[in-house]
């Protein structure tokens, strides 16, 4: 037989390997999926975890505490007119574990020029993970939609692009996300979380004696059950809190020109800045409270506490300063403009998680 012939059937073989490695299902007119890939590395509880992924690479990732190791699987989904092209796409998307001395390393990697780049056509990553409970976790990735649940003992995605949704960590959350939503639950520990352009949402946290800086431009805040110091500025959407239970001196809240409305089921210690440029203040408080309310307003606008039984201390045209209860906590609201400040009595009496 000739070279030639051998080198052919040793081509052949390649091909039949590669197609083999890389099983591929028609999931829709030009959309592969391939079969699911699993792997794992023994992972002992509180190491920590670390998630690099190229920029060139998007997908979805679902990451859990509760195993006994650090265990994955993942498909690989390919968007292309072909069968063949989608096998050369599936070919450059690799998923890669290590583990070093004080951690494990999963690499979610392509080439930095991928096939799919400058094209409509694309390659996506589906993957699951699981590791032991209260183990740290950092996120490098900028396209993929995140979706973490614990108990983790920290969390950290430094800068994404994509959906980001974490619950139940007991220790530092610091997460950036841009135009998706970032939505943060069930934590106890210090949280920093900073948005732009979508919705950012707190639900049950407890910053104990640290201070939650939260950061919204052009998007709204929402929170539900917090506790701790709260320092929470944005503009142009609203800023919307209740089941509040705030003490310490750095508590501020600030817009520019979106509703800030607040609702405290327990103040009797601390200080609050409450800052809006153009547009109303709404505070939802017990009448019983002990605080000093300190209010200024525009030229235009009004105060109005009307349920509260209060001790006035000054009285004008675009300021009232009065005292509820024994006056411990201190209230400063400011809304400039023809923003009105309405202190009301609070419509919900539940209490957020339980406390």
């Amino acid at each position: 037989m000739t070279k030639s012939f051998w080198i052919a059937l040793a081509l052949l073989a390649v091909w039949l390997n590669t197609a083999a490695a890389q099983s591929l299902t028609k999931k829709a007119e030009g959309v592969f999926i391939s079969d699911t890939e699993q792997g794992k590395i023994a992972m002992r509880p509180n190491l920590r975890l670390v998630i690099n992924a190229a920029s060139t690479l998007a997908g979805e990732l679902t990451l859990k505490a509760g195993g006994n190791d650090c265990s994955y699987s993942y498909r690989k989904l390919l968007k292309t007119p072909t069968k063949v092209e989608a096998g050369e796409y599936a070919e450059v998307i690799k998923v890669e574990i290590e583990q070093q001395k004080d951690m494990i390393i999963l690499s979610l990697r392509t080439p930095a020029s991928a096939p799919w780049s400058g094209t409509n056509n694309s390659g996506r990553l589906i993957i699951e993970i699981t590791i032991p409970d209260n183990c740290p976790v950092q996120i490098n990735t900028s396209y993929f939609n995140i979706t973490a649940v614990g108990p983790f003992a920290e969390f950290t995605v430094p800068e994404s692009l994509s959906k980001v949704q974490v619950e139940k960590v007991v220790g530092d959350v610091e997460v950036k996300v841009s135009n998706r939503p970032l939505i943060i639950k069930d934590v106890t520990g210090r949280v920093t979380a900073t948005n732009k352009y979508d919705k950012l949402r707190l639900e049950n946290i407890d910053t104990g004696e640290s201070l939650a800086t939260i950061r919204n431009e052009h998007g709204e805040i929402s929170i539900d059950g917090f506790r701790g110091e709260l320092d929470a500025r944005t503009s142009y959407d609203n800023i919307i809190g209740q089941n509040l239970f705030l003490h310490g001196s750095k508590n501020r809240l600030k817009n520019i020109s979106a509703l800030i409305s607040l609702s405290f089921d327990s103040l009797t210690t601390g200080k609050i800045r409450v800052n809006n440029q153009y547009e109303h203040i709404n505070i939802e408080i017990e009448e019983s409270v002990d605080a000093e309310f300190i209010c200024k307003v525009g030229e235009d606008a009004t105060v109005s506490a009307d349920h509260m039984d209060i001790v006035p201390v000054l009285v004008d045209e675009s300021r009232l300063e009065f005292i509820s209860g024994e006056g411990t906590a201190e209230i400063r609201l400011t809304a400039r403009g023809s923003g009105n400040i309405t202190i009301k009595r609070p419509i919900r009496s539940n209490v957020a998680g339980g406390q």
